[in-house]
């Protein structure tokens, strides 16, 4: 199925106006959406780990 056709259509089914020039904005939004759930998808528990902070210790005189 064409991508344009898909978020027509899922827009379409939700009363919601399918303009144009918002299609390409929407498709750019899901695919920055299915790459980031492929990366959750590798890496499920990364919201559990603890950040590394570096300090510059002249900074902090």
């Amino acid at each position: 199925m064409n991508d344009t056709n898909f978020i027509r259509r899922g827009l379409s089914l939700q009363n919601f106006p399918a303009y144009e020039t918002d299609i390409p904005y929407i498709y750019r939004i899901l695919n920055t959406i299915n790459r980031t759930q492929a990366s959750l998808e590798a890496f499920p528990f990364l919201n559990e780990e603890v950040p590394i902070m570096v300090v510059d210790k002249e900074l902090l005189q």
